[in-house]
C-alpha cells in the first residue's frame, strides 16, 4: 500500500472508530423501512439516536472490490450474456494492456474473443456490471489498471480497484428502495464496511444531540 493511501485509510479508521454503536452493529440498527435517497447520491436512514448517511458510490466500490478479490480464489462472480455481442477496437498499446488484464477479467465473468487486428468481441460481462456502457467502462478500467500496475500495487489489487472504480453505482444514479436495501445489506457483509478500497469513509453518523444543537443555538 502506498504512503498516501495508507494515511487515508488510517484517517478513515480513526474516524469510523468513533461511530460504533455500543452493544450492536450498524446493520441491525438501520431502519430499512425508512431509508431514502438524497440527491441521487446518498442513502439516509434513522439510526438509533441520530441518522446515518451512506455514500452509494463508495459503498458499491467496497462491495465490488471484495467480490473481485474473492473471485480470484473461488470464481464466485457469475456472468450475463449480452443479447448483441459488442465489437471493440483498441490501439496496439491499449490492446497489450487488455491482454495483461484478460486473465483477471475472465475470472469475474467477462468473455472476450480475439477477432484479429486488435479487435475483440465482447460476449458476456459480470452480473454485477450494469448493461449499456460496456465499451466506456472497459476502456476506463484498462487505463486504471495500466496506471495502477506502474505503482506498487499487485496486479490482482490493481484490477480489483480498477473494476470497482469504473463498474460501481455512481453519484446521480437513482435507486429504488429495494436497490438501496440490498446495497446496505451487502455493504455490512463486506470486510471493511466503513472504508472504501481507496481509503475514503463510506458513511457518516450525525447524532441526535448534534442535530438538536443546530436548533438551540441563539
Amino acid at each position: 500500500m502506498n504512503y498516501k493511501l495508507a494515511k487515508a485509510v488510517d484517517r478513515a479508521k480513526s474516524y469510523v472508530s468513533q461511530l460504533v454503536v455500543e452493544g450492536s452493529s450498524y446493520s441491525s440498527n438501520i431502519d430499512l423501512n425508512k431509508i431514502w435517497q438524497l440527491n441521487d447520491s446518498y442513502i439516509v436512514s434513522p439510526l438509533g439516536s441520530g441518522i446515518i448517511i451512506i455514500d452509494q458510490m463508495l459503498a458499491h466500490q467496497r462491495i465490488l472490490y471484495d467480490g473481485v478479490i474473492k473471485s480470484f480464489e473461488s470464481s464466485s462472480f457469475s456472468s450475463q450474456t449480452l443479447l448483441f455481442p459488442i465489437k471493440m477496437k483498441f490501439t496496439p498499446n491499449r490492446f497489450s494492456s487488455l491482454l495483461d488484464a484478460l486473465p483477471f477479467m475472465n475470472k469475474i465473468g467477462f468473455n472476450l474473443k480475439d477477432n484479429g487486428e486488435n479487435h475483440v468481441i465482447l460476449e458476456s460481462i459480470p452480473s454485477e456490471m450494469l448493461w449499456g456502457n460496456e465499451n466506456v467502462i472497459i476502456n476506463q478500467m484498462i487505463d486504471d489498471f495500466q496506471s495502477m500496475t506502474k505503482k506498487e500495487f499487485s496486479k490482482e489489487k490493481a484490477f480489483a480497484l480498477s473494476f470497482s472504480n469504473q463498474a460501481c453505482i455512481k453519484h446521480g444514479d437513482n435507486l429504488n428502495n429495494t436497490e438501496m436495501t440490498e446495497l446496505v445489506n451487502r455493504l455490512f457483509g463486506t470486510s471493511e464496511p466503513f472504508i472504501c478500497p481507496n481509503g475514503k469513509s463510506i458513511l457518516i453518523q450525525i447524532p441526535l444531540n448534534e442535530i438538536e444543537k443546530k436548533f438551540t443555538k441563539k
